[in-house]
């Protein structure tokens, strides 16, 4: 099928689902009723809404392990905000410059 006649929901995935494998998993009720309701809300999957919350949990684990390693267990949430908003707004990025139409050469 070609990808232009794909539903929305699943243009735009990375290459990881792609080697996804299936599994069976037991959830409690009221955990499988958050999953599919948040999955309905945003308009996914319930792989991907299980996949997601899995990755923020990996992700939480990899900065404990590097708050430790840098001798801290936590850092304050308005350093946490500090850090999001250098992120999002990096000063050494410049914006990208406007093309200009090609002007036609007078003969």
């Amino acid at each position: 099928m070609p990808i232009a006649l794909l539903p929305s929901a699943y243009r735009g995935r990375n290459a990881d689902m792609a080697a996804a494998e299936k599994v069976s998993v037991s959830l409690s009720a009221e955990d499988l009723t958050w999953a599919r309701q948040r999955a309905k809300r945003e308009i996914k999957s319930l792989s991907a809404v299980l996949s997601e919350a899995l990755r923020r949990q990996r992700q939480a684990e990899a900065r404990s392990r590097l708050l430790a390693d840098l001798g801290t267990d936590d850092i304050s949430e308005s350093d946490r905000n500090q850090v999001r908003s250098e992120w999002r707004t990096p000063s050494n990025v410049r914006p990208p410059r406007r093309r200009t139409a090609k002007r036609a050469k007078k003969s």
